[in-house]
């Protein structure tokens, strides 16, 4: 089937498109079990493409998805967007609350010879993070290491500034979290979170719930009124409250498109192809779970009350 026969639909909302785009791959498996099945009984070795390979894990999925480094929808110059109200100089010091590979804390850090402290809850991945930070020569700027978010402690008044990307909707105890973050600022910090809300208003919805129980960890959302109060109990005003639903919905189909255009897929097998559709299942439940209206992705930003004085 040609690009054409997929995307002929305005549907960049996206879960159809997608729900194509992984019947393809899930035809795609099939068709390569065959081959193989084929050519083991008549005593042929399975072609390159067919071999068994390393057991693909979600982080290089996502890589191919998002870029290097990059776990989540929204690439450097979107990160560095988000950053921009920080007012970001030479010196400064920012902590990344859920840093993954750190491809973000990188892009910061080179675009403002900025010092980063990447926190990231998976072990592995703060140990892959930080090993990427030192081949690409930025283990001095760049530091990533493991933190239960749960119990994290954090020295007061160490950093300029707070960013979290998807940092907060897993955590059970956000305000213990936040108070943590807030001490951790100096006088005048500024604290900026990305991230999933729920909205009462939409009611309970079924896409919802399946979306939540199809994550790593189970999510623990907050409405948008309850930051803001959390905020200004903690002395913090909000001063953004940004609907981006429609920009990580964008960014999420446009990413499943790039990978079916790139013809990455066409080297792996079957087993392989199944991995990657079921992190497209995964997406495919955040589509559908944003699509319903009761899931929201928003950007907050707020700085401390006595900062306007």
């Amino acid at each position: 089937m040609a690009d054409g026969a997929i995307f002929k639909e305005d549907d960049w909302g996206g879960a159809p498109l997608l729900s194509r785009i992984l019947g393809r791959w899930r035809q795609a498996a099939v068709e390569r079990s065959r081959v193989a099945f084929a050519a083991s009984r008549v005593g042929e070795a399975p072609t390159a493409d067919l071999a068994t390979a390393a057991e693909l894990d979600r982080a290089t999925i996502r890589q191919w998805l998002f870029g290097r480094g990059y776990l989540v929808p929204g690439d450097a110059g979107h990160v560095l967007s988000l950053v921009e109200p920080l007012e970001l100089r030479h010196g400064s010091s920012l902590i990344d609350l859920a840093a993954g590979l750190g491809g973000p804390a990188r892009a910061i850090a080179q675009a403002f010879h900025a010092h980063v402290t990447g926190l990231e809850r998976d072990s592995d991945l703060a140990r892959r993070g930080a090993a990427m930070s030192v081949a690409q020569g930025l283990a001095r700027l760049v530091r990533i290491r493991a933190c239960d978010p749960e119990s994290i402690e954090l020295d007061s008044a160490r950093f300029d500034c707070a960013l979290g990307r998807e940092a907060t909707g897993g955590i059970v105890e956000k305000e213990r979290f936040l108070r943590v973050v807030v001490q951790s600022l100096k006088p005048r910090g500024q604290l900026i979170l990305a991230d999933f809300l729920r909205d009462r208003g939409a009611g309970e919805r079924d896409e919802v719930a399946a979306w939540e129980d199809g994550q790593s960890r189970k999510p623990s959302l907050w409405t948008l009124a309850q930051y803001a109060d959390c905020l200004k109990s903690l002395g913090f005003n909000l001063r953004v409250a940004e609907d981006l639903t429609p920009f990580y919905r964008r960014q999420l189909v446009a990413a499943w498109i790039a990978l079916w255009r790139g013809g990455e897929l066409r080297r792996l097998g079957p087993a392989q192809i199944e991995t990657v559709v079921a992190e497209g299942e995964c997406c495919m439940r955040t589509l559908k779970a944003l699509e319903s209206g009761a899931l929201k992705y928003y950007r907050l930003g707020a700085i401390a009350h006595w900062s306007f004085w």
